[in-house]
């Protein structure tokens, strides 16, 4: 399907059906679309998304005992990352639900992506990529447009949908839309610069652990772009447990691998 680029080999493909869900990580760099990614993965069927920015605003006991982060992007460290992943997952305070799991824009290094694995084996469950890949021009194009809407939205990362008689305005409640606070220039370089440096390692790390992979090219249109979003994470997620509405087809998928295996 055009803006999949197939990085799967058929043994990767083959996933192991876990006991728990499927943990899939939509990553990619800043302005490439993961927010209205996520959005269009997740409201058909219901998918919890994990996003570790809101586990620790809503959760504040979690890391009182931790001093305030100095990093400029306001990243925590791999022990208080470690903290939330094992609340989230082990202990429960996350609702994972039956079927797969999307993790929003995270992880955003390598050695976040080993404590994830370790946590998902920990729970019988498995961690999956879905990577989008952006040119620098789209993700400029995309960084200026975008806007949030302060007024209806809890999630200040969200995209807004503009009103079709005034630009300026959302959609759904008419507030002055707003551009999204770490989009300003400064900040935005620095999460570019640092998503390019830690890709590498996060994707060799993917490849040494047998983490499947899919990539997907965040250069077409939207409406191209989610479609190849959605069959990738159709694809990650054969091996997850779905309810009957079975939203992505991954029963579908799971017959095809099936019989995959069994050609000569």
């Amino acid at each position: 399907m055009p803006g999949v680029i197939a990085s799967l080999t058929l043994r990767a493909q083959r996933m192991r059906c876990a006991e728990g869900p499927v943990l899939v990580a939509v990553i990619g760099p800043p302005g490439a679309g993961k927010s209205t990614v996520v959005s269009h993965l997740t409201k058909p069927g219901g998918v919890p998304v994990f996003r570790l920015r809101e586990m620790i605003r809503s959760h504040p006991q979690l890391l009182a005992d931790f001093a305030p982060s100095p990093d400029p992007l306001g990243w925590v460290g791999l022990q208080a990352v470690w903290r939330v992943l094992h609340a989230a997952f082990v202990d429960g305070l996350f609702d994972v639900g039956r079927g797969p799991v999307v993790l929003d824009n995270f992880p955003g290094t390598a050695g976040q992506l080993e404590l994830l694995a370790e946590i998902a084996d920990a729970v019988g469950a498995q961690v999956a990529l879905l990577e989008l890949r952006a040119s620098a021009t789209t993700l400029v194009l995309r960084v200026a447009q975008r806007r949030v809407c302060l007024a209806c939205s809890p999630d200040s990362h969200a995209p807004a949908v503009a009103s079709e008689t005034d630009s300026k305005r959302c959609a759904s409640c008419g507030a002055t839309l707003s551009r999204r606070f770490s989009d300003v220039p400064r900040l935005h370089g620095l999460r570019l610069a640092r998503y390019s440096a830690n890709l590498p390692e996060i994707t060799e790390l993917a490849a040494e652990r047998g983490i499947p992979h899919q990539r997907v090219d965040a250069d077409l249109a939207m409406p191209d772009v989610l479609a190849a979003a959605k069959r990738a994470f159709s694809l990650l997620s054969a091996c997850a447990s779905t309810d009957s509405t079975d939203p992505f087809g991954a029963d579908r998928d799971r017959r095809r691998l099936a019989d995959a295996d069994a050609a000569p």
